[in-house]
């Protein structure tokens, strides 16, 4: 009688002998593909991180230079004075950013003295054969210097008021009469205070007298005034020998004399001084109090010489200011930082280069170096990390 061997019991062998072979296999193949997907993710997440700490000296051409966009950059530090420990605070939180330490294409310089600090951003370019720098993107730092909030003054300590235009990071942007400034500062007490017209106009008339004694001490004689004091001169030789010529020269000198009073009076404009005297004494009590408003186009539309636009015409002026008293002489505070006062000067558009915050050039060339400016603008951990210097 036949017996049947079950089918499976006649391929044990198979499973006794080719299965291990073929579970080897399968995992080994498995090792290696997991192995290839780790190397991959890898590589994917330490590329950035190998190319950003790649430096090399290869040059690129951009317009008509040749630059270093790969080139490990240096960073140039002078800082000199009383305020030295504060600039060397603000300085590392700047190169804190990664992106600076060290900065890649372009060398950075701080350099600072008493109460002011700048921190340039300079492309390397080739010249000559060599690696260079030339300008480039620029931030000013002030320490404890109000009045540079203020701008250019329209009298002694006396500014157009500026306009707030924006925020950063909490602090007032300013824009004055020479640039947008942004300020850190404790804020609740106003930076500036109302100029009132008769205070706008008693300064204007201090300026000009001042103005016109030193002119007077130092003012050198006429032509005419030396020609008369040489007629006086010989006036007097001559009587001592003949009285009669003498008394005939003396009516020549008369004349000379009223000729040149006729002349000085036909060429003499208006006095400055005498009309900015009269303005303010045609003021009431009450006008005197009015704050100040200015305007460029006054002498033309109101006659006057101050700039001073009447309260019927306010909608046509801007109102004048000065620093407020508290803020007077912190100059020379060297205990602690109170205001700082920042500047900013990136790119080429000259209408924009106060405003880092509308830039939108491309890292290269020369904007390589405004490119890490315009960035650095919008790091809010360090400048909450500088803010708080102050506040």
């Amino acid at each position: 009688m036949i017996s049947l061997i079950p089918h499976v019991v006649k391929n044990q062998h198979f499973y006794e002998k080719e299965i291990p072979g073929f579970m080897c296999k399968i995992l080994s193949r498995s090792s290696l593909i997991r192995n290839a997907l780790i190397l991959m993710l890898l590589s994917g997440l330490l590329s950035p991180a190998a190319s950003q700490n790649s430096y090399s000296d290869q040059t690129i051409a951009f317009g008509e230079d040749e630059f270093f966009p790969y080139t490990r950059g240096r960073i140039l530090k002078n800082i000199e004075g009383e305020n030295a420990a504060m600039m060397e605070q603000i300085c590392r939180a700047i190169i804190s950013w990664d992106s600076l330490n060290p900065p890649k294409g372009f060398e950075i310089r701080f350099n600072s003295s008493e109460t002011v600090a700048q921190m340039a951003f300079l492309a390397y370019v080739m010249e000559g054969g060599l690696k260079t720098t030339k300008s480039g993107p620029t931030l000013n730092i002030y320490i404890n210097d109000p009045v540079r909030i203020l701008g250019s003054p329209v009298a002694e300590n006396i500014f157009l008021q500026p306009e707030k235009v924006s925020d950063f990071y909490g602090c007032p942007v300013y824009r004055n009469t020479d640039n947008e400034v942004t300020v850190i500062y404790k804020a609740g007490t106003p930076l500036f205070v109302p100029v009132t017209r008769e205070a706008y106009l008693q300064q204007l008339i201090r300026t000009e007298s001042a103005r016109q004694g030193k002119e007077d001490r130092g003012q050198q004689k006429s032509d005419s005034e030396i020609i008369l004091e040489e007629m006086e001169k010989s006036y007097r030789d001559l009587l001592k020998v003949d009285p009669d010529a003498a008394a005939e020269f003396k009516i020549e000198i008369q004349k000379f004399r009223a000729d040149m009073e006729k002349d000085q009076d036909a060429g003499a404009p208006v006095g400055l001084l005498a009309s900015l005297k009269a303005e303010l004494e045609k003021l009431s009590p009450a006008e005197r109090k009015q704050p100040a408003l200015y305007s460029v186009g006054a002498f033309e539309r109101y006659g006057n010489f101050s700039g001073l636009v009447p309260e019927s015409g306010k909608e046509t002026g801007a109102a004048l200011v000065r620093l407020a008293p508290e803020y007077a002489g912190m100059t020379d505070n060297r205990d602690a930082i109170k205001i700082l006062i920042l500047s900013w000067n990136v790119g080429s558009d000259n209408a924009k280069s106060d405003k880092p915050r509308l830039f939108q050039g491309s890292p290269k060339g020369f904007q390589l170096a405004d490119y890490h400016m315009a960035r650095l603008y919008h790091q809010q951990k360090i400048w909450n990390s500088i803010i708080s210097l102050v506040l």
